[in-house]
């Protein structure tokens, strides 16, 4: 994707990127986290409330190995790993961050509200 069209995206409004992200993930069928040397997802939030964010392309993921989480790495997720992922997530009381810009302002939901959009969008593609 070309660095404008990158940063177009990146503009829109919360709720546009979120569904963006969501027609995306659905369409090529991966996802990208961020994860530190460990191998353990980035979260942002509280520790009530920790938020797991997700990207639907690994360049805007990669906009925030140069920033926000310095020494962690760009990790794709195949979409059928993701939704089972969920389901534990859920369980867990994570919150996902759907596609956040630069000051990482997100959509966030449940886990398995995120399931069911992602579910409802790939039978689009069927």
């Amino acid at each position: 994707m070309h660095a404008k069209q990158l940063e177009n995206v990146f503009k829109l409004e919360s709720k546009e990127r979120y569904g963006y992200l969501i027609r995306k993930i659905a369409d090529f069928e991966q996802v990208f986290l961020i994860a530190d040397k460990e191998g353990n997802y980035v979260t942002c939030g509280t520790l009530d409330k920790l938020i797991i964010p997700i990207w639907p392309e690994q360049q805007f993921a990669l906009k925030f190995i140069k920033t926000e989480w310095k020494n962690c790495v760009v990790k794709m997720v195949e979409l059928d790993k993701f939704m089972d992922w969920m389901d534990k997530l859920e369980t867990e009381n994570y919150l996902v961050g759907g596609f956040p810009n630069q000051k990482l302002n997100s959509i966030i939901v449940k886990p398995l509200e995120l399931k069911k959009h992602l579910i409802f969008e790939c039978r689009q593609y069927e």
